[in-house]
C-alpha cells in the first residue's frame, strides 16, 4: 500500500465533485496540481482535493506538498503491517501505473501469462487474516480481481495481490499468512528504475514526476517482469480438477474397453482367417498329391505303351499291323 498519495479527487467550490472523462470522478494526479499551482494559483485555489476510497464517508481532505505526493490534512487512523517501501515516491507512481492496467502481462520467471483486470484497486484494500486467536491486517499495495484466463481464476479465486518492491522484499510472515490463507502474490521489482536513479536527483520537478508515470505505464503495458511468492490453490479448484480427472479416467477406460473389444473381433477374424488358409493349404496339398499320383500312372502308361511298341518291332510285326491298319 502506497503511503505517499500521489492521486486525489476534486471539489469545486461548491462542494461537488468534480466528474472526469475516463473516470466517474476525475483523479487529480500530483504533478498536474503542482504545476496548476505553480502556473495558475487562482484556479488552484478553487479546488479542494479529496482522498479517493470508495466510500465516499471515508474520504477526507488532502493537501499538494512540492517533494510530489498529497498529505492528509486529518490522517486517518489505520493499524497496518505495512511495508518499508510504502514511503517511497518511486513506489507509490509504479503503483499507480499498474493501476491504470487494463491487462497485466507477466513474465515470471519462464512463466509467461495474461490477467484481463476486472478490477485493480489501490484503496480499500485492507485485508484482516485470522491466525488462531489473533487477527492480523495487512494492506498490499494492490488487489487484482480477474475472471481471465478462467483456469488461473479458479486456482487463484479470481484474485490476486500486488506488491512492488523497490528497496524491501516482501516480509515472509506476510507471504506466510497469505499463502495459508489462499491469497496469491505476485512481487514485482523496480529498484533499478527508481525516480531518483533516472533523474539523478532526490527532488523532481513536476515534469519529471509526469514522466516517470508515463515510463513506468508504458513498461507495464508491455510486459510485467514479476515473482509469484504466494501460488495457493482453492478447494474448489482443487475439486474440479478431481472431477476432470475422474472423467477423465473414465472416458480412457471406455476408450480402452473399446480397443480391447476391438482387438477381440480381430483377433476373430485373423483365427478364421487362418482356419480358411488351413483348409485351403490342405486341400491344395491334396490336390498336389492327386497330380504327382495321376502323373505318375500316366508315365506308367506311356512307358508301357512304349515297351508294347518295342516288343512288336523287335518281332516284325509292327509294319504288318501299320499295313494291315492302311487306309488306300
Amino acid at each position: 500500500m502506497a503511503n505517499k498519495k500521489i492521486w486525489a479527487y476534486g471539489k469545486d467550490i461548491n462542494g461537488d465533485y468534480i466528474t472526469g472523462e475516463v473516470h466517474p470522478l476525475r483523479i487529480f494526479y500530483i504533478w498536474e496540481v503542482l504545476k496548476l499551482k505553480r502556473d495558475n494559483i487562482h484556479e488552484f485555489n478553487k479546488i479542494t482535493f479529496m482522498s479517493t476510497q470508495k466510500d465516499p464517508n471515508a474520504r477526507t481532505e488532502m493537501s499538494s506538498v512540492i517533494k510530489g505526493f498529497f498529505r492528509y490534512i486529518k490522517k486517518p487512523k489505520q493499524s497496518i503491517k505495512e511495508d518499508k517501501d510504502s514511503d517511497s515516491l518511486s513506489h507509490s507512481i509504479a503503483i499507480l501505473a499498474l493501476a491504470e492496467q487494463k491487462q497485466l502481462n507477466f513474465t515470471c520467471g519462464e512463466v509467461k501469462f495474461t490477467i484481463d483486470v476486472d478490477e485493480l484497486r489501490t484503496e480499500d484494500v485492507k485485508i484482516q487474516l485470522t491466525n488462531r486467536d489473533t487477527f492480523d491486517y495487512y494492506y498490499p499495495d494492490l488487489i487484482c480481481q480477474f475472471s481471465s484466463p478462467q483456469d488461473l481464476a479458479e486456482k487463484w479465486g479470481g484474485k490476486v495481490a500486488l506488491e512492488v518492491k523497490q528497496t524491501h522484499a516482501c516480509d515472509p510472515e506476510k507471504i506466510h499468512d497469505f499463502k495459508n490463507h489462499c491469497i496469491p502474490i505476485i512481487e514485482i521489482d523496480i529498484e533499478k528504475w527508481s525516480i531518483e536513479k533516472k533523474y539523478e536527483t532526490k527532488s523532481p520537478s513536476p515534469e519529471q514526476l509526469e514522466d516517470y508515470f508515463y515510463f513506468w505505464k508504458n513498461v507495464f503495458s508491455k510486459n510485467i517482469f514479476g515473482k509469484i511468492l504466494s501460488d495457493p490453490v482453492t478447494p474448489q479448484y482443487y475439486e474440479k480438477k478431481e472431477i476432470e480427472f475422474k472423467s477423465r479416467i473414465d472416458s480412457l477406460q471406455s476408450q480402452n474397453k473399446q480397443l480391447a473389444d476391438g482387438y477381440q473381433g480381430v483377433k476373430k477374424q485373423v483365427l478364421a482367417i487362418e482356419t480358411k488358409n488351413t483348409r485351403l493349404t490342405s486341400n491344395i496339398d491334396s490336390l498336389n498329391e492327386k497330380y504327382v499320383k495321376e502323373v505318375k500312372e500316366l508315365n506308367a502308361l506311356i512307358n508301357d505303351k512304349n515297351s508294347a511298341i518295342s516288343i512288336l518291332e523287335s518281332r516284325g510285326l509292327f509294319d504288318f499291323i501299320k499295313q494291315a491298319f492302311k487306309v488306300n
